[in-house]
């Protein structure tokens, strides 16, 4: 750990002398981005450190003093902090922004490109400066943000500031404190000395990234302990407070925000990792403040990332939860506080063995007639058929909540539908939504398909199909897919679990501005393989950001779909997939494509692939090309790609239930203006390129990649690709053109069948 100076952590004492040098302040500079941008890309390549970037109409002031602190053993001593704001005569809502470091490290340059982007959507952002342990504990750094909240409303015409409208937000320990801070409104024990006393240090909203509620659980005060008496030393916590609990129980008790809740107690929006123990106390403080009728949000990022603040993509949707909730709370324009409609209230039960669709489709009509609200699923679980939401709702499943899938297919009735490129009548999926603009899925809690039924049932008949030596299809075993959403406009899907789906695990059909964030989706392959139960499917959508995700289905990752056949590309119920952007996710071993166009797909434009992690036996891109189906894809990037996968490339025909339909017309595809670059890891080999022999190829490039492979082989049917910079086992790959009947047999699908045939 690099320290400048260490001068008595919990106490010193100044020279008697009035001619003794007044020391330097002591700093702790372990805590940077840039360390834990090094530490954290180890285990998460995928992650983007973001830097400071001041955005266009915002402009900056920098260390502004906002508070002197006198005769102190560092002698005066001046706080500062830093502000961002629209560059205009405005009055906005203000935020000051605490950063991390375990009270201990850290400086206010942590909070600047997240202050920077939130800024930009009109509002005043302040990273502050306050005493750490090496200079002053607890309760100093409390009274320091007291203290700045109050400059801020006794400035607030020099800055733009709405006085009325103070948020404040925090990382890990600044969350802590922020928490304490919007809890303790009112205080007079909390308040502090400092300056500006004539002024309230209340806030009106608090936003909390992975801070703790409570230092006074069982599991805190004895993790302290026996840290202490593993190493001797107290942790920063114990260091922070005083001692241990045992030495020093008011502060540790002062200084939890769980124990101070009242009705002047402000709304909290805690924006968690998928790390537990940054969340102690969260679920206590939001019954409390349930009970005192006090809005609150959870939001989960689901990565064992502490610090996702600092990361794209992890920050982009930080930045939305926290823009989102000031919106709510201070622009009178914005959506109002939606009406929670909480299961458990309206008779529904847990109870994992009883189906409640009746019940529980019966809260989500009510919700509509009321004009709308937040369908919520507490923690339990609850077996259901289909259900079906309507305009004005949403759902939201709390940590710990797990909606169950029926197994019996009877509970989800034929509809009008979309299947495999065709508007047909087909069993409703669990979750469905038609034409509900700005339906969201949101929260830490499961949607469970329970498919095994389905999937052993999938492999009897396709069994004896091949014992009655007949062809079979995905639609003679009836299955319902998890979530299907049509014509869904603004709709959004973050943080939730969806898992063990039937068949596919989410379709969108025609739904445009669709944004599918740090969710997990998965399906297995043992004891049973999931068919078909691709993890998102993108049916003639527009304009779609799937980010932060981890993907692992027995299927494709991310897929694009539009419609297939012959007359496909003429006919009005189907569309293209453009402005697809795919970035920081990871992609795990049971896909069979990661991002694949097909085999349902007319045309794919502007699609983007980046800062993605794999570690799969499968094609990085996926093209499939049907010889029954006019198809184009171009406009193809894939970029910052690293991991272990099968192929990089995999472009060859897809003659699955081929049919001309009785027509003469002999469809061709085209590929175009496709760059793959800038990819690490391990591999089989670099694929093929070998579409149809008709179909074209133009302006396809692939540079910047550096991969160690079982074979240097690369099969590639077009001489006018672009190789740059290619190196397979440290040379470059071997080019080798494919016969037209050995397409077939380089076909991933083909090849995982046989495999697991010799199972």
């Amino acid at each position: 750990m690099k320290k400048l100076i260490l001068l008595g952590l919990l106490g010193f004492s100044m020279a008697s002398s009035v001619s003794a040098a007044v020391p330097e302040i002591p700093r702790d500079t372990s805590f940077t981005a840039y360390s834990t941008n090094i530490k954290i890309r180890k285990k998460h390549p995928e992650a983007v450190l973001v830097k400071p970037e001041l955005p266009a109409g915002v402009k900056a002031y920098e260390n502004v003093v906002y508070t002197t602190i006198k005769k102190t053993r560092f002698g005066d001593r001046d706080l500062h902090v830093d502000i961002f704001r629209p560059d205009d005569d405005k009055t906005y809502p203000a935020l000051i922004m605490i950063h991390g470091g375990g009270w201990n490290s850290g400086d206010k340059s942590l909070q600047v490109p997240m202050a920077q982007q939130i800024a930009a959507r009109g509002y005043v952002t302040i990273p502050v400066e306050y005493r750490l342990i090496p200079e002053a504990v607890y309760p100093a750094g409390l009274h320091d943000i007291k203290t700045a909240v109050r400059w801020a409303r006794a400035n607030a015409s020099k800055y733009g500031i709405d006085p009325d409208r103070i948020a404040v937000s925090g990382c890990s320990a600044g969350a802590q404190l922020a928490t304490l801070v919007g809890v303790t409104n009112g205080s007079k024990r909390h308040e502090g000395k400092g300056e500006w006393k004539k002024v309230s240090s209340d806030v009106q909203a608090v936003i909390n990234m992975d801070g703790i509620a409570t230092f006074v659980s069982e599991s805190n005060i004895a993790d302290a302990r026996e840290r202490f008496e593993k190493k001797g030393q107290l942790p920063v916590n114990a260091l922070w407070l005083g001692g241990l609990y045992e030495d020093s129980p008011e502060n540790w008790k002062e200084a939890s925000a769980l124990l101070w809740a009242t009705p002047k107690s402000a709304p909290v929006c805690f924006i968690s990792s998928g790390l537990p123990r940054y969340s102690d106390g969260r679920d206590s403080l939001v019954e409390i403040y349930d009970s005192l009728g006090i809005y609150t949000e959870r939001h989960r990022i689901p990565v064992d990332v502490h610090p996702f603040w600092f990361f794209n993509p992890w920050m982009n949707t930080t930045v939305e939860y926290a823009s989102e909730f000031l919106d709510r709370m201070f622009k009178a324009d914005s959506p109002q506080l939606p009406r929670r409609y909480k299961l458990t209230d309206y008779g529904v039960v847990n109870d994992s063995t009883v189906i409640q669709t009746s019940a529980i489709q019966a809260v989500i009509d009510r919700a509509e007639a009321d004009g709308g609200g937040e369908v919520v699923v507490p923690a339990g679980t609850y077996l259901t058929g289909a259900l079906f939401f309507k305009p004005g709702t949403s759902l939201h499943l709390h940590e710990g909540a797990v909606i169950k899938g029926s197994d019996r297919i009877e509970d989800y009735p034929l509809i009008p539908s979309r299947m495999e490129g065709r508007s047909i009548y087909y069993h409703a999926a669990l979750i469905n939504a038609y034409h509900v603009d700005n339906f969201t899925i949101e929260g830490p809690g499961t949607i469970n398909g329970n498919g095994y039924k389905f999937w052993v049932e999938f492999w009897d008949n396709v069994e004896r199909a091949r014992k009655e030596n007949r062809s079979w299809t995905n639609l003679e075993v009836r299955r319902p897919r998890l979530v299907f959403l049509w014509g869904c406009d603004n709709a959004r899907l973050s943080g939730v679990s969806l898992v063990n789906s039937a068949f596919w695990t989410s379709h969108y059909y025609r739904c445009n501005d669709l944004l599918i964030e740090n969710c997990e989706v998965q399906a297995p392959k043992e004891p049973v393989r999931a068919p078909s139960s691709d993890a998102i499917d993108l049916d003639g959508c527009h304009r779609v950001v799937v980010r932060g995700c981890y993907l692992n289905c027995d299927d494709d990752g991310v897929c694009l779909k539009g419609g297939k056949g012959v007359y496909a590309n003429r006919s009005y119920e189907n569309d293209s997939v453009t402005d697809v952007l795919v970035e920081g996710c990871v992609f795990g071993p049971n896909l069979h494509g990661t991002l694949t166009m097909g085999s349902e797909c007319i045309h794919a434009d502007n699609v983007v692939m980046r800062n993605c992690r794999v570690d799969n036996d499968c094609s990085v891109l996926r093209l499939k090309m049907r010889p029954d189906t006019y198809q184009t894809y171009e406009n193809i990037r894939v970029e910052n790609i690293t991991g272990r996968f099968g192929t990089l490339i995999e472009i060859l025909p897809w003659k699955q239930f081929y049919t001309l339909e009785g027509s003469n017309e002999h469809p061709v595809g085209i590929i175009r203006n496709v760059s793959v670059s800038n990819v690490t890891g391990s591999c089989d080999n670099l694929g093929a390129i070998a579409a149809n022999a008709n179909d074209m190829v133009e302006n396809f490039s692939i540079s910047n990649v550096n991969v160690k492979a079982k074979s240097d082989i690369f099969h590639c049917n077009y001489p006018w690709v672009r190789l740059t910079d290619v190196k397979v086992n440290g040379k470059a790959p071997q080019i080798v053109s494919v016969e037209e009947e050995m397409k077939d047999k380089l076909n991933f699908d083909a090849t995982d069948l046989d495999k697991n045939n010799e199972k």
